[in-house]
Protein backbone atom coordinates (compact mmCIF):
# COMPACT_ATOMS: atom_id res chain seq x y z
CA UNK A 1 0.00 0.00 0.00
CA UNK A 2 1.47 3.45 -0.95
CA UNK A 3 0.43 6.89 -0.03
CA UNK A 4 0.17 9.79 -2.73
CA UNK A 5 -0.82 13.44 -1.87
CA UNK A 6 -1.35 16.18 -4.82
CA UNK A 7 -0.73 19.58 -3.62
CA UNK A 8 -3.07 22.64 -4.81
CA UNK A 9 -0.38 23.94 -7.11
CA UNK A 10 -1.22 20.42 -9.27
CA UNK A 11 -5.21 20.44 -8.60
CA UNK A 12 -5.04 24.07 -10.48
CA UNK A 13 -8.51 23.34 -12.50
CA UNK A 14 -10.03 20.96 -14.85
CA UNK A 15 -7.10 20.37 -16.56
CA UNK A 16 -4.60 19.44 -13.48
CA UNK A 17 -7.51 17.29 -11.90
CA UNK A 18 -7.93 15.15 -14.91
CA UNK A 19 -4.09 14.72 -15.02
CA UNK A 20 -4.36 13.54 -11.59
CA UNK A 21 -6.94 11.24 -11.85
CA UNK A 22 -5.19 9.58 -14.73
CA UNK A 23 -1.60 9.48 -12.59
CA UNK A 24 -3.93 7.58 -9.71
CA UNK A 25 -5.26 5.50 -12.51
CA UNK A 26 -1.59 4.44 -13.12
CA UNK A 27 -0.39 3.82 -9.36
CA UNK A 28 -0.26 0.63 -7.58
CA UNK A 29 -3.46 -0.07 -5.65
CA UNK A 30 -4.43 -0.17 -3.10
CA UNK A 31 -3.54 3.39 -2.98
CA UNK A 32 -4.56 6.23 -0.22
CA UNK A 33 -5.06 9.80 -2.00
CA UNK A 34 -4.63 12.50 0.36
CA UNK A 35 -5.47 16.19 -1.50
CA UNK A 36 -5.13 19.89 -0.74
CA UNK A 37 -7.96 22.50 -1.38
CA UNK A 38 -7.57 23.29 -4.94
CA UNK A 39 -5.05 26.39 -6.17
CA UNK A 40 -5.70 29.72 -4.40
CA UNK A 41 -9.08 28.29 -2.35
CA UNK A 42 -7.83 28.42 0.95
CA UNK A 43 -6.84 32.25 0.20
CA UNK A 44 -10.17 32.82 -1.10
CA UNK A 45 -12.23 31.92 1.93
CA UNK A 46 -9.98 33.25 4.18
CA UNK A 47 -10.28 36.10 2.48
CA UNK A 48 -14.36 35.74 2.65
CA UNK A 49 -14.49 34.87 6.09
CA UNK A 50 -12.91 39.05 6.40
CA UNK A 51 -15.67 40.17 4.31
CA UNK A 52 -18.09 38.69 6.09
CA UNK A 53 -17.55 40.83 9.17
CA UNK A 54 -17.23 44.38 7.53
CA UNK A 55 -19.17 43.95 4.11
CA UNK A 56 -21.81 40.64 4.04
CA UNK A 57 -23.07 41.80 0.55
CA UNK A 58 -19.29 41.30 -0.96
CA UNK A 59 -19.09 37.96 1.39
CA UNK A 60 -21.98 36.33 -0.48
CA UNK A 61 -21.01 37.18 -3.81
CA UNK A 62 -17.04 36.20 -3.31
CA UNK A 63 -19.32 32.86 -1.72
CA UNK A 64 -20.94 32.43 -5.25
CA UNK A 65 -18.14 33.01 -7.40
CA UNK A 66 -15.91 30.28 -4.63
CA UNK A 67 -18.75 27.74 -5.48
CA UNK A 68 -19.19 28.67 -9.28
CA UNK A 69 -15.68 28.04 -9.47
CA UNK A 70 -16.13 24.11 -8.10
CA UNK A 71 -19.19 23.60 -10.07
CA UNK A 72 -17.45 24.90 -13.60
CA UNK A 73 -14.46 22.08 -12.68
CA UNK A 74 -17.14 19.74 -12.15
CA UNK A 75 -19.01 20.45 -14.94
CA UNK A 76 -16.29 20.04 -17.45
CA UNK A 77 -14.66 16.71 -15.59
CA UNK A 78 -17.90 14.89 -14.30
CA UNK A 79 -20.48 12.70 -16.10
CA UNK A 80 -23.89 13.83 -16.01
CA UNK A 81 -24.75 11.01 -13.48
CA UNK A 82 -22.14 11.52 -11.47
CA UNK A 83 -22.06 15.53 -11.47
CA UNK A 84 -25.74 15.21 -9.70
CA UNK A 85 -24.30 12.89 -7.01
CA UNK A 86 -21.39 15.70 -6.84
CA UNK A 87 -23.84 18.48 -6.42
CA UNK A 88 -26.24 17.00 -3.67
CA UNK A 89 -23.38 16.21 -1.57
CA UNK A 90 -21.49 19.40 -1.59
CA UNK A 91 -25.01 21.58 -1.41
CA UNK A 92 -24.94 20.82 2.61
CA UNK A 93 -21.26 22.63 2.59
CA UNK A 94 -22.55 25.54 0.72
CA UNK A 95 -25.68 26.15 3.13
CA UNK A 96 -23.19 25.97 6.15
CA UNK A 97 -20.80 28.09 5.20
CA UNK A 98 -23.98 30.78 4.11
CA UNK A 99 -25.09 30.20 7.73
CA UNK A 100 -21.37 31.04 9.27
CA UNK A 101 -20.71 34.13 7.15
CA UNK A 102 -24.25 35.30 7.89
CA UNK A 103 -23.35 34.73 11.43
CA UNK A 104 -19.91 36.45 11.11
CA UNK A 105 -22.00 39.70 10.02
CA UNK A 106 -23.86 39.29 13.10
CA UNK A 107 -21.38 38.72 15.65
CA UNK A 108 -18.60 40.78 14.20
CA UNK A 109 -15.97 38.64 15.24
CA UNK A 110 -13.61 36.22 13.36
CA UNK A 111 -11.91 33.82 15.81
CA UNK A 112 -9.37 31.35 14.95
CA UNK A 113 -12.45 28.79 15.70
CA UNK A 114 -14.64 30.00 13.34
CA UNK A 115 -11.58 31.06 10.49
CA UNK A 116 -10.65 26.89 10.73
CA UNK A 117 -14.72 25.93 10.00
CA UNK A 118 -14.62 28.21 6.87
CA UNK A 119 -11.36 27.21 5.49
CA UNK A 120 -11.75 23.79 6.11
CA UNK A 121 -14.35 23.48 3.24
CA UNK A 122 -11.76 23.97 0.95
CA UNK A 123 -9.75 20.87 1.34
CA UNK A 124 -13.65 19.45 1.66
CA UNK A 125 -15.14 20.61 -1.92
CA UNK A 126 -11.29 19.28 -3.51
CA UNK A 127 -11.82 15.54 -2.29
CA UNK A 128 -15.33 15.52 -3.23
CA UNK A 129 -14.39 16.79 -6.58
CA UNK A 130 -10.97 14.14 -7.09
CA UNK A 131 -13.70 11.18 -5.83
CA UNK A 132 -16.52 12.24 -8.01
CA UNK A 133 -13.83 12.53 -10.86
CA UNK A 134 -12.15 8.85 -10.40
CA UNK A 135 -15.54 7.35 -10.43
CA UNK A 136 -16.16 9.28 -13.77
CA UNK A 137 -13.73 7.28 -15.45
CA UNK A 138 -14.45 4.83 -17.94
CA UNK A 139 -13.23 1.12 -17.75
CA UNK A 140 -9.85 0.55 -18.48
CA UNK A 141 -8.87 -2.20 -21.01
CA UNK A 142 -9.42 -4.87 -19.08
CA UNK A 143 -12.97 -3.68 -18.37
CA UNK A 144 -12.09 -2.76 -14.76
CA UNK A 145 -13.82 0.20 -13.11
CA UNK A 146 -11.62 2.22 -11.06
CA UNK A 147 -13.65 1.48 -7.49
CA UNK A 148 -12.54 4.86 -5.30
CA UNK A 149 -13.83 6.07 -1.60
CA UNK A 150 -14.30 8.43 0.54
CA UNK A 151 -12.82 9.29 3.86
CA UNK A 152 -12.98 12.82 5.39
CA UNK A 153 -9.99 13.70 7.48
CA UNK A 154 -12.64 14.53 9.92
CA UNK A 155 -12.98 11.37 10.85
CA UNK A 156 -9.42 10.16 10.42
CA UNK A 157 -6.56 13.01 12.66
CA UNK A 158 -7.86 13.90 15.81
CA UNK A 159 -6.29 16.65 17.03
CA UNK A 160 -5.92 19.69 20.56
CA UNK A 161 -8.21 22.76 20.36
CA UNK A 162 -5.25 24.93 18.98
CA UNK A 163 -6.81 26.05 16.14
CA UNK A 164 -5.26 27.41 12.98
CA UNK A 165 -2.07 25.41 14.07
CA UNK A 166 -3.49 22.10 15.41
CA UNK A 167 -1.22 18.84 16.91
CA UNK A 168 -2.69 15.85 15.85
CA UNK A 169 -3.17 13.09 19.22
CA UNK A 170 -1.09 10.34 17.62
CA UNK A 171 -2.89 7.34 19.69
CA UNK A 172 -6.45 8.77 18.70
CA UNK A 173 -5.63 9.46 15.19
CA UNK A 174 -3.83 5.74 15.25
CA UNK A 175 -7.24 4.31 16.73
CA UNK A 176 -9.38 5.94 13.52
CA UNK A 177 -7.14 4.97 11.06
CA UNK A 178 -7.46 1.67 12.65
CA UNK A 179 -11.08 1.59 12.55
CA UNK A 180 -11.85 3.40 9.88
CA UNK A 181 -9.26 3.73 7.28
CA UNK A 182 -7.62 0.28 6.75
CA UNK A 183 -11.15 -1.53 6.21
CA UNK A 184 -11.56 0.91 3.37
CA UNK A 185 -8.03 0.04 2.13
CA UNK A 186 -8.89 -3.68 2.21
CA UNK A 187 -11.99 -3.25 0.69
CA UNK A 188 -11.41 -0.38 -2.34
CA UNK A 189 -8.74 0.07 -5.10
CA UNK A 190 -8.54 4.17 -4.09
CA UNK A 191 -9.36 5.77 -0.82
CA UNK A 192 -9.16 9.74 -0.97
CA UNK A 193 -9.06 11.93 1.98
CA UNK A 194 -7.68 15.78 2.78
CA UNK A 195 -4.40 17.00 4.23
CA UNK A 196 -4.46 19.86 6.33
CA UNK A 197 -7.80 19.71 8.26
CA UNK A 198 -8.44 17.84 11.25
CA UNK A 199 -11.02 17.24 14.16
CA UNK A 200 -10.42 18.69 17.75
CA UNK A 201 -11.12 16.29 20.34
CA UNK A 202 -13.78 18.00 21.36
CA UNK A 203 -15.26 17.99 17.69
CA UNK A 204 -14.33 20.85 16.20
CA UNK A 205 -13.24 21.60 12.72
CA UNK A 206 -9.37 22.45 12.67
CA UNK A 207 -6.26 23.07 10.80
CA UNK A 208 -2.86 22.29 11.35
CA UNK A 209 -0.72 25.30 10.19
CA UNK A 210 -0.60 26.60 5.95
CA UNK A 211 1.35 24.09 3.67
CA UNK A 212 0.27 21.14 6.44
CA UNK A 213 -0.83 18.60 3.62
CA UNK A 214 2.51 16.88 3.19
CA UNK A 215 2.43 16.34 7.07
CA UNK A 216 -1.21 14.95 7.00
CA UNK A 217 -0.06 12.55 4.42
CA UNK A 218 3.26 11.56 5.95
CA UNK A 219 1.60 11.39 9.57
CA UNK A 220 -1.21 8.86 7.95
CA UNK A 221 1.91 6.88 5.77
CA UNK A 222 3.26 6.45 8.94
CA UNK A 223 0.37 4.79 11.39
CA UNK A 224 -0.83 2.52 8.13
CA UNK A 225 2.57 0.87 7.78
CA UNK A 226 2.38 2.05 4.12
CA UNK A 227 5.67 1.45 1.98
CA UNK A 228 6.45 4.80 0.27
CA UNK A 229 4.65 8.40 0.45
CA UNK A 230 4.78 10.03 -3.04
CA UNK A 231 3.92 14.22 -2.93
CA UNK A 232 2.86 15.72 -6.02
CA UNK A 233 3.94 19.89 -6.48
CA UNK A 234 4.20 21.91 -9.29
CA UNK A 235 8.27 21.32 -9.28
CA UNK A 236 10.42 18.34 -10.16
CA UNK A 237 11.50 17.34 -7.43
CA UNK A 238 13.72 19.28 -3.97
CA UNK A 239 15.94 21.54 -5.90
CA UNK A 240 19.41 23.77 -5.12
CA UNK A 241 17.23 26.84 -4.38
CA UNK A 242 13.62 27.74 -4.85
CA UNK A 243 13.01 28.37 -9.02
CA UNK A 244 10.51 30.89 -8.37
CA UNK A 245 13.98 33.69 -7.34
CA UNK A 246 16.86 31.71 -9.02
CA UNK A 247 17.27 30.67 -12.28
CA UNK A 248 19.68 27.55 -13.34
CA UNK A 249 18.35 25.37 -10.46
CA UNK A 250 18.64 22.02 -10.89
CA UNK A 251 17.00 18.55 -8.96
CA UNK A 252 18.41 16.70 -6.27
CA UNK A 253 18.10 13.10 -7.12
CA UNK A 254 18.87 11.97 -3.43
CA UNK A 255 18.33 13.48 0.35
CA UNK A 256 18.41 11.58 3.66
CA UNK A 257 16.21 13.01 6.36
CA UNK A 258 18.36 14.69 7.85
CA UNK A 259 18.81 17.14 5.01
CA UNK A 260 15.44 17.28 4.66
CA UNK A 261 14.34 18.33 7.99
CA UNK A 262 17.05 21.12 8.33
CA UNK A 263 15.79 22.57 4.51
CA UNK A 264 11.85 22.20 6.22
CA UNK A 265 13.42 23.92 9.62
CA UNK A 266 14.86 26.75 7.51
CA UNK A 267 11.96 27.75 5.69
CA UNK A 268 12.67 25.83 2.47
CA UNK A 269 9.13 25.88 0.47
CA UNK A 270 8.92 22.20 -0.64
CA UNK A 271 8.47 20.91 2.48
CA UNK A 272 6.34 21.82 5.55
CA UNK A 273 8.60 21.36 8.55
CA UNK A 274 6.91 18.48 10.54
CA UNK A 275 6.63 16.52 6.88
CA UNK A 276 9.52 14.35 7.34
CA UNK A 277 9.42 12.97 10.91
CA UNK A 278 6.50 10.46 10.05
CA UNK A 279 8.07 9.07 7.51
CA UNK A 280 11.83 8.61 8.94
CA UNK A 281 10.42 7.18 12.10
CA UNK A 282 8.78 4.37 10.17
CA UNK A 283 12.06 4.03 7.62
CA UNK A 284 9.29 5.28 4.74
CA UNK A 285 11.12 6.80 1.66
CA UNK A 286 9.33 10.10 0.80
CA UNK A 287 9.67 11.14 -2.81
CA UNK A 288 9.01 14.60 -3.91
CA UNK A 289 8.15 15.00 -8.12
CA UNK A 290 5.91 17.07 -10.75
CA UNK A 291 3.22 14.53 -12.86
CA UNK A 292 5.46 13.70 -15.48
CA UNK A 293 8.69 14.93 -14.24
CA UNK A 294 12.57 14.09 -12.44
CA UNK A 295 12.07 13.44 -8.48
CA UNK A 296 13.88 13.73 -5.64
CA UNK A 297 13.90 10.47 -3.05
CA UNK A 298 14.43 11.04 0.89
CA UNK A 299 15.51 8.18 2.76
CA UNK A 300 18.13 7.21 5.65
CA UNK A 301 21.09 8.02 2.83
CA UNK A 302 21.43 11.09 0.88
CA UNK A 303 24.09 11.96 -2.03
CA UNK A 304 26.66 14.77 -0.60
CA UNK A 305 23.73 17.13 -2.03
CA UNK A 306 23.73 21.06 -1.40
CA UNK A 307 21.20 23.38 -1.24
CA UNK A 308 20.53 27.35 -1.01
CA UNK A 309 17.60 28.31 1.11
CA UNK A 310 16.10 31.85 0.68
CA UNK A 311 13.40 32.88 3.13
CA UNK A 312 12.20 36.59 1.50
CA UNK A 313 9.98 37.67 4.40
CA UNK A 314 10.58 37.02 8.02
CA UNK A 315 11.30 38.92 11.68
CA UNK A 316 14.24 38.85 13.49
CA UNK A 317 13.26 39.49 16.88
CA UNK A 318 16.13 40.56 19.26
CA UNK A 319 15.74 40.94 23.18
CA UNK A 320 17.79 41.28 26.59
CA UNK A 321 16.29 40.27 30.18
CA UNK A 322 17.22 41.82 33.21
CA UNK A 323 19.06 38.64 34.47
CA UNK A 324 20.77 35.43 32.66
CA UNK A 325 18.19 33.07 34.17
CA UNK A 326 14.68 34.93 32.86
CA UNK A 327 12.36 32.45 31.66
CA UNK A 328 11.71 33.23 27.49
CA UNK A 329 9.84 30.25 26.92
CA UNK A 330 6.47 30.99 26.70
CA UNK A 331 6.97 34.35 24.86
CA UNK A 332 8.51 32.04 22.51
CA UNK A 333 5.90 29.51 22.42
CA UNK A 334 3.66 32.42 21.84
CA UNK A 335 5.09 33.34 18.91
CA UNK A 336 5.67 30.02 17.44
CA UNK A 337 1.46 29.52 17.85
CA UNK A 338 1.19 31.76 15.24
CA UNK A 339 4.21 32.20 12.76
CA UNK A 340 6.61 29.23 12.40
CA UNK A 341 9.89 30.03 13.76
CA UNK A 342 13.27 29.07 11.84
CA UNK A 343 15.53 29.55 14.71
CA UNK A 344 15.73 31.01 18.76
CA UNK A 345 18.90 31.50 20.31
CA UNK A 346 19.88 33.02 24.05
CA UNK A 347 22.97 33.77 25.32
CA UNK A 348 22.97 34.31 28.84
CA UNK A 349 20.66 37.77 28.85
CA UNK A 350 20.48 38.20 25.16
CA UNK A 351 17.65 36.55 23.25
CA UNK A 352 17.14 35.98 19.25
CA UNK A 353 13.78 34.53 17.41
CA UNK A 354 13.44 34.43 14.21
CA UNK A 355 10.03 33.87 12.87
CA UNK A 356 9.16 33.60 9.22
CA UNK A 357 6.80 36.53 7.51
CA UNK A 358 6.60 39.99 9.28
CA UNK A 359 5.28 40.48 12.89
CA UNK A 360 4.69 43.75 13.92
CA UNK A 361 5.88 44.82 17.25
CA UNK A 362 2.54 45.71 18.82
CA UNK A 363 1.25 41.68 17.82
CA UNK A 364 4.25 40.38 20.30
CA UNK A 365 3.68 39.36 24.02
CA UNK A 366 6.06 41.37 25.68
CA UNK A 367 4.24 40.55 28.62
CA UNK A 368 5.25 37.05 28.56
CA UNK A 369 8.98 38.00 27.97
CA UNK A 370 9.93 38.13 32.06
CA UNK A 371 12.32 40.78 33.17
CA UNK A 372 12.68 42.68 29.15
CA UNK A 373 14.44 45.47 29.15
CA UNK A 374 15.20 46.23 25.84
CA UNK A 375 13.30 44.52 22.60
CA UNK A 376 13.65 45.35 18.78
CA UNK A 377 12.10 43.79 15.98
CA UNK A 378 13.59 43.80 12.63
CA UNK A 379 12.17 42.73 8.88
CA UNK A 380 14.76 40.67 7.38
CA UNK A 381 15.44 37.93 4.96
CA UNK A 382 17.56 34.87 5.60
CA UNK A 383 19.85 32.61 3.52
CA UNK A 384 20.83 29.72 4.69
CA UNK A 385 23.13 26.89 2.75
CA UNK A 386 22.38 23.26 3.85
CA UNK A 387 24.69 20.67 3.12
CA UNK A 388 24.39 16.64 3.03
CA UNK A 389 28.19 16.46 4.65
CA UNK A 390 29.93 18.93 7.51
CA UNK A 391 30.45 22.71 6.78
CA UNK A 392 34.31 22.63 6.29
CA UNK A 393 36.66 25.95 6.21
CA UNK A 394 36.56 26.38 2.55
CA UNK A 395 32.64 26.46 2.16
CA UNK A 396 32.69 29.00 4.92
CA UNK A 397 35.08 31.14 3.12
CA UNK A 398 32.92 31.08 -0.15
CA UNK A 399 29.62 31.42 1.86
CA UNK A 400 31.00 34.56 3.46
CA UNK A 401 32.33 35.86 0.25
CA UNK A 402 28.85 35.47 -1.23
CA UNK A 403 27.42 38.38 1.69
CA UNK A 404 30.28 40.79 0.39
CA UNK A 405 30.14 43.95 2.37
CA UNK A 406 26.64 42.82 3.95
CA UNK A 407 26.94 42.39 7.62
CA UNK A 408 24.34 39.45 9.32
CA UNK A 409 21.85 41.00 11.52
CA UNK A 410 22.31 37.22 12.99
CA UNK A 411 23.67 33.92 12.01
CA UNK A 412 23.29 30.74 13.30
CA UNK A 413 25.29 27.20 12.15
CA UNK A 414 28.67 27.41 10.87
CA UNK A 415 31.57 24.78 11.18
CA UNK A 416 31.24 20.93 11.80
CA UNK A 417 27.58 21.33 11.27
CA UNK A 418 25.61 20.49 8.03
CA UNK A 419 24.16 24.37 7.66
CA UNK A 420 24.64 27.72 8.18
CA UNK A 421 21.80 30.72 7.74
CA UNK A 422 21.77 34.62 8.03
CA UNK A 423 19.44 37.50 8.37
CA UNK A 424 20.17 39.83 6.13
CA UNK A 425 18.71 43.07 5.14
CA UNK A 426 15.58 42.60 2.92
CA UNK A 427 17.46 44.83 0.12
CA UNK A 428 20.98 43.06 0.45
CA UNK A 429 19.59 39.37 0.66
CA UNK A 430 18.84 38.29 -3.34
CA UNK A 431 21.73 39.19 -4.80
CA UNK A 432 23.68 37.33 -2.32
CA UNK A 433 21.56 34.54 -2.48
CA UNK A 434 21.92 34.30 -6.19
CA UNK A 435 25.59 34.92 -5.74
CA UNK A 436 26.29 32.25 -3.18
CA UNK A 437 23.35 29.50 -5.28
CA UNK A 438 26.03 30.32 -8.22
CA UNK A 439 29.39 29.53 -6.78
CA UNK A 440 28.89 26.86 -4.58
CA UNK A 441 26.00 25.17 -6.04
CA UNK A 442 26.21 25.56 -9.92
CA UNK A 443 29.09 23.25 -9.61
CA UNK A 444 27.64 20.45 -7.50
CA UNK A 445 28.30 17.44 -9.61
CA UNK A 446 26.00 15.17 -7.65
CA UNK A 447 22.72 17.81 -8.62
CA UNK A 448 22.40 16.27 -12.36
CA UNK A 449 19.35 17.39 -13.19
CA UNK A 450 19.05 20.64 -14.13
CA UNK A 451 15.41 22.05 -14.65
CA UNK A 452 14.35 25.41 -16.66
CA UNK A 453 13.89 28.96 -14.33
CA UNK A 454 10.09 28.94 -13.81
CA UNK A 455 9.66 32.90 -13.74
Amino acid sequence: MIVVKFGGAVLGGAHGLRQACNEIRLLPKPLLVVVSAFANVTNRLEALAELAVHDIAAARTALEALMEYHRAIACDVLRPDVLAGWEAQVAPHHRRLEEVIEGLAIVRDLSPRTLDLIVHFGERFSSSLVLAALNSMPQDGTGHALDAAGISALDLIITDSGHRFARPDIELTRARVLEHLVPALSEHDVVVTEGYIARSTTGQATTMGRESSDYSATLLAELLGARSVTIYMSVPGVLTADPAHFSGTRTLPRLSYRMANTLAELGAKVLHPRTVGPVERAGIPLVITCIGGTSTTIGAEGAGASSVVYLEDATLISAETATASASANAFVRAIAAEHPVVWTQRFRRRLQVLATGRIARASLPEHLLADAVWLDVQDVSVVSLVQETRLNGEDLSKFFEALGPHRPAAMQGGIEGPAISVALDRTAAPGAAATLHERLITSDAEAEQWVPHLR
